[in-house]
């Protein structure tokens, strides 16, 4: 059995894990795999818990009900090499992708760096985090590039003690940039993105450091920080970014501000453990069929294309031979099938993993999802075939309310179906972006149904948390456009851009660090 094991590894290009199982550790907000010892998973997942809480009391938040199919997935991989190899980005030290089946997060155990500058594996992920923890409690809310960098750089370094907590101190890894304004003076800072192609590496970095140097700045100073809710509030009403930023005053004063203030002792804020309570969290070794499919599992997660999804498949194939009656495997193998197009055998393993566990929430998506693709494929008019697909995802609904992904599969077969569209799935659609403001991909067909329908206030929030994020790309670019066609009320762009908004998919809305 071990073999097959060694042989999917191999045929995903991936190293046989080391003799550590893999553990599963679960808590309020995080769902962490890791081929580690289990006291060091589950103090790795109390300290993203800890995060968590920190982030909350210092801002007076609340910690609302939420559905646990969006607690964040991280998967930790051996090292930065490993991480690299699966990602396919020799750059890259952690990704986090915001999807609204479950927003996942890569990192590595360890990384190459070491001494007081070194970019941690803790600090990655929890910038990766501190970017969910933004964009699900203040998802209509659009704000610019560099202060989601800077919020996310603010929080990483959070130092660990024993007895409490510091938050605001630099992040060295970034020390390179904290003070050279002449490679991204404040009006580039203030108007770029990190993604924008005009900057160079050398600049890439020193927008980040100084992206955190002015959030820092603008967060902590008394006189400055009514000056930063001043200028969100501007964007949040729609005001032109440049217009939003004068409020922040001349920007080569502000540089010389900036500068002066990395050379004085910054402030540090602390807080003590006791007084950030956190939930439990248990941890346990994943079964032999789990352990197994991981590889599959993880090269799934990271998302596949027409020219990977056929290795994969191959891989969970073989493996799922050995585990006819495990779930979890039996659910790695319907979506690896279903990523190659291979609707019938994604259908027959989803419904092998039902039969072993009934109810269970990927299976049932995966029937409906693999039902409805083969009804299309086959241009199905039958009203009674589209129905019966589509109760797979009102069965999972009525499992969990608060699930976006069932309310979005059923809004999308209900459009490959051609017919009248129900107003219950288009208010279903609107509650999954209320309930995953974070996938980009869920806002532009949130904005592309509000446009259809010329209900074009409505589709402004979506657009402005697409258009506004600095790792938007093409997406962005869209939104930014349709944004515009929306403000200077041309009917006839609107109407052109909506079939393209509408077949435009995201591409993970990855960051890779």
């Amino acid at each position: 059995m071990r073999r097959w094991w060694a042989a999917a590894a191999l045929a995903l290009g991936m190293a046989a894990p080391a003799a550590a199982t893999w553990q599963q550790a679960s808590s309020r907000h995080f769902v962490v795999y890791s081929d580690d010892e289990p006291d060091k998973v589950i103090e790795f997942a109390t300290r993203l818990e800890r995060f968590d809480k920190a982030m909350r009391v210092m801002r007076g938040m609340a910690d609302p009900a939420f559905s646990p199919t969006q607690r964040v997935r991280v998967f930790v991989v051996k090292d930065v090499p490993t991480l690299q190899k699966l990602l396919g980005n020799r750059n890259a030290a952690g990704v986090y992708m915001p999807r609204l089946s479950g927003p996942v997060a890569f990192v590595p155990r360890k990384t190459n760096d070491t001494g007081k500058l070194a970019l941690t594996p803790q600090a990655v992920l929890l910038h990766e985090y501190a970017h969910h923890f933004m964009f699900s409690s203040w998802g209509d809310q659009p704000f610019p590039a560099w202060f989601v960098e800077g919020f996310a750089e603010f929080n990483a370094p959070m130092v660990f003690e024993p007895d409490r907590l510091l938050i605001g101190a630099p992040p060295l890894y970034r020390a390179y940039g904290l003070i050279d304004d002449s490679l991204v003076p404040m009006r580039d800072l203030l108007t770029m993105s990190p993604g924008d192609k005009r900057l160079d590496p050398n600049q890439k970095q020193v927008f980040y450091g100084r992206a955190w140097l002015l959030t820092h700045y603008m967060l902590l100073n008394n006189e400055r920080r009514p000056q930063l809710a001043a200028y969100l509030k501007a964007l949040e009403k729609g005001g032109d970014p440049k217009a939003a930023a004068a409020l922040l005053g001349d920007p080569r004063k502000l540089d010389r501000e900036l500068n002066n203030y990395a050379r004085r002792k910054l402030p540090i804020l602390g807080m003590n453990i006791d007084k950030l309570p956190i939930g439990p969290v248990t941890t346990r070794a994943l079964t032999p069929g789990e352990e197994a499919i991981m590889p599959v599992v993880l090269r799934s997660t990271r998302g596949v294309n027409p020219k990977t999804a056929p290795a994969v498949a191959a891989a969970a194939r073989k493996i799922a031979a050995d585990y006819p009656n495990d779930p979890a495997v039996q659910v790695a193998l319907a979506e690896a099938e279903y990523d190659t197009g291979a609707y019938a055998a994604a259908d027959a393993a989803a419904a092998r993993a039902l039969a072993a566990r009934p109810g269970l929430r990927e299976a049932l998506i995966y029937r409906g999802m693999a039902q409805s693709a083969l009804a299309e494929q086959e241009h199905v008019t039958d009203p009674a075939r589209w129905k019966a697909a589509r109760q797979w995802f009102i069965t999972a609904n009525h499992q969990d309310a608060e699930d976006p992904w069932p309310l979005v599969a059923h809004y999308q077969a209900l459009r490959s179906a051609g017919g009248a569209m129900s107003p219950n799935a288009e208010k279903g659609l609107d509650y999954a972006f209320m309930l995953a403001p974070f996938d980009s991909g869920l806002a532009m067909q949130v904005a592309a149904m509000h446009v259809r329908k010329k209900e074009y206030d409505a589709a402004v929030p979506a657009l402005r948390r697409v258009a506004y994020d600095p790792h938007g790309g093409a997406l962005g670019t869209m939104a930014g456009v349709v944004l515009t066609a929306i403000e200077s009320k041309d009917s006839a762009a609107i109407d052109t851009i909506a079939a393209a908004m509408d077949s435009k998919r995201d591409d993970d809305g990855e960051e890779e660090k």
